[in-house]
Protein backbone atom coordinates (compact mmCIF):
# COMPACT_ATOMS: atom_id res chain seq x y z
CA UNK A 1 0.00 0.00 0.00
CA UNK A 2 1.37 3.28 -0.71
CA UNK A 3 0.20 6.28 0.93
CA UNK A 4 1.82 8.76 -1.58
CA UNK A 5 -0.07 6.75 -4.36
CA UNK A 6 -3.53 7.44 -2.53
CA UNK A 7 -2.56 11.05 -1.43
CA UNK A 8 -1.19 11.72 -4.74
CA UNK A 9 -4.90 10.69 -6.25
CA UNK A 10 -7.04 12.29 -3.70
CA UNK A 11 -5.24 15.73 -4.85
CA UNK A 12 -5.63 14.72 -8.78
CA UNK A 13 -9.17 14.22 -8.56
CA UNK A 14 -10.16 17.05 -6.19
CA UNK A 15 -8.46 19.22 -9.08
CA UNK A 16 -10.18 17.50 -11.82
CA UNK A 17 -13.43 17.35 -9.95
CA UNK A 18 -13.47 21.01 -8.95
CA UNK A 19 -15.96 22.44 -11.83
CA UNK A 20 -18.36 19.45 -11.84
CA UNK A 21 -21.16 20.67 -9.66
CA UNK A 22 -23.82 18.29 -8.63
CA UNK A 23 -26.63 18.11 -6.18
CA UNK A 24 -25.39 17.97 -2.34
CA UNK A 25 -26.61 18.75 0.99
CA UNK A 26 -25.71 21.35 3.64
CA UNK A 27 -27.05 22.15 6.97
CA UNK A 28 -29.89 24.48 5.53
CA UNK A 29 -31.07 22.04 3.00
CA UNK A 30 -29.65 20.88 -0.60
CA UNK A 31 -27.39 22.82 -2.62
CA UNK A 32 -25.02 22.21 -5.50
CA UNK A 33 -21.71 21.53 -4.79
CA UNK A 34 -18.25 19.92 -6.10
CA UNK A 35 -17.97 16.25 -4.89
CA UNK A 36 -15.09 15.85 -2.64
CA UNK A 37 -12.54 13.26 -2.53
CA UNK A 38 -12.03 11.03 0.26
CA UNK A 39 -9.69 8.19 1.47
CA UNK A 40 -11.08 5.84 3.75
CA UNK A 41 -14.38 3.29 3.33
CA UNK A 42 -17.16 5.73 3.97
CA UNK A 43 -18.00 9.07 3.25
CA UNK A 44 -18.31 10.81 6.25
CA UNK A 45 -21.34 12.88 7.95
CA UNK A 46 -20.91 16.60 8.12
CA UNK A 47 -19.25 18.17 11.07
CA UNK A 48 -21.89 21.61 10.95
CA UNK A 49 -25.11 19.92 11.04
CA UNK A 50 -26.61 19.12 14.34
CA UNK A 51 -27.59 15.74 14.11
CA UNK A 52 -24.64 14.73 11.88
CA UNK A 53 -26.96 13.54 9.74
CA UNK A 54 -26.26 14.61 6.09
CA UNK A 55 -23.41 13.52 4.23
CA UNK A 56 -20.79 15.06 2.58
CA UNK A 57 -21.91 13.77 -0.83
CA UNK A 58 -21.22 13.95 -3.33
CA UNK A 59 -18.21 12.31 -3.20
CA UNK A 60 -15.29 10.29 -4.26
CA UNK A 61 -13.99 7.71 -2.00
CA UNK A 62 -10.52 5.86 -2.42
CA UNK A 63 -10.48 2.61 -0.99
CA UNK A 64 -7.23 0.85 -1.03
CA UNK A 65 -8.10 -3.03 -1.88
CA UNK A 66 -5.30 -4.95 -2.46
CA UNK A 67 -1.35 -4.73 -3.12
CA UNK A 68 2.07 -6.71 -3.89
CA UNK A 69 5.40 -6.05 -4.26
CA UNK A 70 7.47 -8.04 -6.76
CA UNK A 71 11.62 -8.04 -6.86
CA UNK A 72 13.08 -8.96 -10.36
CA UNK A 73 16.78 -8.55 -11.25
CA UNK A 74 17.23 -6.33 -7.92
CA UNK A 75 14.40 -3.76 -8.90
CA UNK A 76 11.20 -3.28 -7.02
CA UNK A 77 7.76 -2.92 -9.14
CA UNK A 78 4.60 -2.12 -6.83
CA UNK A 79 1.36 -3.13 -7.76
CA UNK A 80 -1.79 -1.50 -5.94
CA UNK A 81 -5.09 -1.98 -6.79
CA UNK A 82 -7.56 1.22 -5.40
CA UNK A 83 -11.52 1.43 -5.66
CA UNK A 84 -12.95 4.61 -6.36
CA UNK A 85 -16.68 4.59 -4.78
CA UNK A 86 -18.45 7.54 -6.70
CA UNK A 87 -21.47 8.27 -4.81
CA UNK A 88 -24.31 11.27 -5.15
CA UNK A 89 -27.69 12.67 -3.69
CA UNK A 90 -30.92 12.67 -5.05
CA UNK A 91 -32.52 15.87 -3.30
CA UNK A 92 -35.80 14.55 -5.33
CA UNK A 93 -37.55 11.88 -3.17
CA UNK A 94 -38.80 9.14 -5.70
CA UNK A 95 -37.41 10.46 -8.82
CA UNK A 96 -33.71 9.05 -9.13
CA UNK A 97 -33.27 10.69 -12.89
CA UNK A 98 -30.85 13.49 -12.02
CA UNK A 99 -29.00 11.10 -9.35
CA UNK A 100 -28.47 8.98 -12.29
CA UNK A 101 -27.67 11.59 -14.67
CA UNK A 102 -25.40 12.77 -11.59
CA UNK A 103 -24.01 9.62 -11.14
CA UNK A 104 -23.15 9.15 -15.19
CA UNK A 105 -21.46 12.61 -15.07
CA UNK A 106 -19.37 11.87 -11.87
CA UNK A 107 -18.35 8.74 -13.49
CA UNK A 108 -17.31 10.27 -16.80
CA UNK A 109 -15.02 12.78 -14.88
CA UNK A 110 -13.09 10.43 -13.11
CA UNK A 111 -12.61 8.31 -15.90
CA UNK A 112 -11.50 11.73 -18.15
CA UNK A 113 -9.28 13.00 -15.07
CA UNK A 114 -7.43 9.39 -14.80
CA UNK A 115 -6.80 7.71 -18.40
CA UNK A 116 -3.71 10.35 -19.25
CA UNK A 117 -2.30 8.35 -16.18
CA UNK A 118 -2.30 4.93 -18.43
CA UNK A 119 -1.46 7.02 -21.86
CA UNK A 120 2.51 8.41 -20.97
CA UNK A 121 1.41 10.99 -17.74
CA UNK A 122 1.68 8.91 -15.09
CA UNK A 123 0.14 10.49 -12.01
CA UNK A 124 2.71 12.69 -9.39
CA UNK A 125 5.16 11.72 -12.30
CA UNK A 126 5.50 7.91 -10.41
CA UNK A 127 2.19 6.25 -10.98
CA UNK A 128 0.70 4.34 -13.69
CA UNK A 129 -3.10 3.38 -14.58
CA UNK A 130 -3.22 -0.13 -16.32
CA UNK A 131 -5.68 -2.24 -17.74
CA UNK A 132 -6.90 -5.04 -15.20
CA UNK A 133 -6.35 -8.55 -15.90
CA UNK A 134 -9.61 -8.70 -18.57
CA UNK A 135 -7.95 -5.84 -20.85
CA UNK A 136 -10.59 -3.25 -19.00
CA UNK A 137 -9.06 0.12 -17.82
CA UNK A 138 -11.57 1.24 -14.63
CA UNK A 139 -13.88 -0.96 -14.84
CA UNK A 140 -17.33 0.13 -12.61
CA UNK A 141 -20.42 -1.68 -10.88
CA UNK A 142 -23.38 -0.20 -9.27
CA UNK A 143 -24.88 -1.98 -6.81
CA UNK A 144 -28.40 -3.44 -7.15
CA UNK A 145 -29.20 -2.46 -3.82
CA UNK A 146 -28.83 1.56 -3.07
CA UNK A 147 -29.01 3.56 0.04
CA UNK A 148 -31.90 5.96 -0.92
CA UNK A 149 -31.41 8.74 -1.65
CA UNK A 150 -27.76 8.11 -2.33
CA UNK A 151 -26.87 6.26 -5.44
CA UNK A 152 -23.12 4.65 -5.66
CA UNK A 153 -20.93 3.20 -8.51
CA UNK A 154 -17.50 1.35 -7.67
CA UNK A 155 -15.33 1.90 -10.01
CA UNK A 156 -11.86 -0.02 -9.85
CA UNK A 157 -8.24 1.22 -10.69
CA UNK A 158 -5.15 -0.80 -10.78
CA UNK A 159 -2.02 1.06 -10.31
CA UNK A 160 1.99 0.09 -10.96
CA UNK A 161 5.29 1.99 -10.15
CA UNK A 162 8.76 1.12 -8.91
CA UNK A 163 10.05 0.93 -5.94
CA UNK A 164 7.93 0.82 -2.38
CA UNK A 165 6.62 2.72 0.20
Amino acid sequence: MSALLHTSLKKHLAGALASLKLAGQSENGDVVVAPQVFIGDTPPKRRNTPERLAREIPCVVIIPLTGHSKVDNASVETKSVIALACVVYSPEEGDMEGAEADLANLLSAVTGALLPCSQGEPLARRFVLETDEKGRILPWVKADEQSRPFLQATMTSQWTFKGWE
